[in-house]
């Protein structure tokens, strides 16, 4: 049996809201959506599954009417969803009271329910959130029968607030296939017989690495997991370190030079996809260079991370200056919490101390 398993696609999410490029993300969103749907029926499979988090909010009862001839395109293809905590059946979702096409089925009941597809030999298991949070290991004690059918678990958690999930006896509980959403990176196992497929796009700045769907064939003797990546973006994250000489100008030079790099090694479907870039500059700078504003470039910057202290020796000027201001000065802020702040104040003050200008 081949299965296609996806989930938390968030569909409605605008990512990197205060981003000029976030309405292009949220069209992405439903864009690979579409794709993955197309790609279930080129692979021609025979079940597609979604482990939660369609929507990344209670969905409009328009995006339903799409969703759903979506998957009517797929007919006589059985579509099985569940919702999670970010689309839960809230007393007022739409999901409670919309009627479906004939090959598609939500579990939509808190406590485990089943869906039986004889033709295929296969019974799929799942329930949907009716809160945002749920802290219950629904799926602990959970055992497959031995009923000769092919037995799938839908399920959508794996954190403290989000049903625990205890992935060793989850996989001894008999279960051919745990198809599984909500942590956003993939983790698959053909040993355990699950997978969390992960979110087939970015949706912060966290969500790097791959991203993509599963393809699962199924037996009863084993479970074979492909990974298929399908994003229209990656995160990229890029380290540059930086020394007292090093100049803004310079720094952005650099800087170029590693997103061609990054662009350079991207070939195939990697190289079609629009890279946002999350820069980190460490290391130490000059006393009147800051690194505290991002650097211009030709690239879109996700996230500008300044980890960089200034280039003066301390200890020094503390051991020379150990009975005056100056030296009470340096003493008494090397007692605060390390970081970009707490170096820049100190630069500036041993600056005002020693008579010199103060950059700004």
């Amino acid at each position: 049996m081949k299965i296609i398993h996806t989930a938390d696609l968030h569909l409605g999410m605008r990512p990197d809201r205060e981003k000029p490029w976030s309405q292009e993300r949220a069209d992405a969103l439903w864009e690979t959506f579409r794709r993955i749907v197309r790609a279930a029926g080129e692979r021609r499979a025979d079940l597609f599954l979604i482990a939660g988090d369609l929507f990344h909010r209670q969905p409009l009862l328009r995006e339903l009417k799409e969703v759903d001839s979506l998957f009517a395109s797929l007919a006589p293809m059985p579509v099985v969803l569940i919702a999670g905590n970010h689309d839960c059946l809230s007393s007022r979702s739409h999901y409670r009271d919309f009627v479906w096409s004939d090959n598609v089925t939500l579990l939509d009941s808190p406590r485990l329910e089943s869906v039986t597809f004889s033709e295929l030999g296969v019974k799929i298991h799942g329930f949907s959130y009716y809160q945002p949070e749920l802290r219950e290991a629904l799926c602990d004690h959970l055992r497959a029968p031995n009923d000769g059918y092919l037995h799938i678990l839908l399920a959508h958690g794996g954190d403290a607030a989000h049903v625990p999930i205890d992935i060793r006896r989850l996989a001894s509980a008999g279960f051919h296939y745990a198809a599984l959403g909500h942590i956003h990176k993939p983790q698959l196992s053909e040993e355990l017989r699950l997978a969390w497929c992960g979110s087939p796009e970015p949706l912060d700045c966290t969500d790097t690495g791959r991203r993509g769907f599963v393809e699962a064939d199924v037996t009863r003797e084993r479970t074979r997991l492909t990974f298929l990546p399908c994003a229209t973006a990656s995160y990229i994250p890029l380290t540059v370190t930086v020394n007292a000489a090093t100049t803004r100008e310079k720094l952005a030079l650099t800087l170029e030079d590693a997103i061609r790099a990054e662009h350079a090694k991207s070939t195939g479907n990697a190289g079609e996809r629009r890279h946002y870039y999350l820069v980190t500059v460490q290391g130490e700078r000059d006393i009147d260079t800051d690194f505290s504003v991002p650097v211009a470039l030709p690239f879109p910057l996700a996230r500008w991370e300044d980890r960089t202290a200034a280039a003066v020796d301390y200890d020094r000027l503390l051991a020379q200056h150990s009975g005056d201001l100056l030296g009470q000065f340096i003493a008494e802020m090397k007692r605060q919490p390390a970081g970009p702040l707490r170096d820049r104040a100190l630069a500036c003050g041993v600056r005002a101390c020693l008579g010199e200008e103060v950059p700004r």
